[in-house]
């Protein structure tokens, strides 16, 4: 376990504890308080009418809740930067579809809506682990470390110079074409891939606009799409080298993935 993961772990619960215990504690002087007033005891409905107008109240402790909302949110955001330094290669095959996510301060995003959710990264990541094998996928992070270092700054990176290095765009075109050969049974293996994205979503902010989201047979043919995008461009605008780096056997492969992807097969 990282320190980072370690933190957010003490930290979720540890928040919701604080909460509580804020929430408690102000009930408890309320009780107090009226207590005096009425000589020093309180009947049990006299507890429940009390509990009942402090729920009423609920307005006044805004604050509180607001507070402890940001800080859930700053440890989420800890635990994401947490997962890129650790998988930097998915950061640099996300940054692919990062523009179908919706618009997030200070992040990639679509400019309005979005017709993925964050919550597909995690099943993302499991997936194309099993796809590309365990050994092939520490391989990718290990490149991309290095290919990151090459654009880091102290402890600032050029994330922009990262997903522009032609290194970068060659690995994950590399990565890609191994992806592409797993799907020669195309149907079988769409479905196999929405199934374990959705059952492991990253889990929801109780009433967050993506709180009912799955990836569903139109979405995921959206992210192959743009996942794939580079490649079907390169093979339009030069074809010949797109054979002699990969072979006419995985250029036709490809070529079946974009009839399927555009409806035309």
């Amino acid at each position: 376990m990282t320190k980072a993961e370690g933190k957010i772990q003490a930290a979720g619960p540890g928040y919701c504890a604080a909460i509580s215990g804020t929430m408690i504690r102000h009930f408890c002087a309320r009780l107090e308080a009226e207590a005096k007033k009425a000589g020093g005891s309180l009947t049990a409905k006299d507890i429940q009418a009390i509990a009942d107008r402090f729920l009423r109240d609920g307005e006044r402790f805004q604050a509180v809740y607001q507070k402890s909302y940001d800080d859930c949110s700053r440890a989420r955001e800890a635990m994401a930067w947490d997962q890129a330094r650790r998988f930097p290669f998915d950061r640099i095959l996300i940054k692919r579809f990062s523009h179908l996510f919706p618009a997030r301060s200070g992040d990639e995003g679509a400019s309005e809506g979005g017709v993925l959710s964050r919550r597909v990264i995690p099943g993302f990541n499991i997936v194309l682990n099993k796809m590309i094998g365990p050994y092939l996928y520490d391989q990718c992070q290990s490149k991309a470390q290095a290919i990151i270092d090459r654009h880091r700054d102290g402890p600032q990176v050029d994330w922009e110079g990262v997903y522009d290095d032609p290194e970068a765009r060659s690995l994950a075109n590399d990565v890609l074409i191994v992806v592409a050969h797993y799907f020669s049974n195309f149907d079988k293996r769409r479905d196999w891939f929405i199934d374990i994205v959705n059952a492991n979503l990253a889990p929801a902010q109780p009433g967050a606009p993506d709180e009912q989201w799955q990836l569903t047979e139109p979405v995921f043919h959206a992210l192959l799409k743009t996942l794939f995008a580079e490649l079907k461009e390169g093979m339009a605008s030069n074809p010949r080298q797109l054979r002699e780096r990969y072979g006419d056997g995985t250029f036709e492969t490809l070529r079946d993935i974009f009839a399927r992807l555009d409806g035309t097969s």
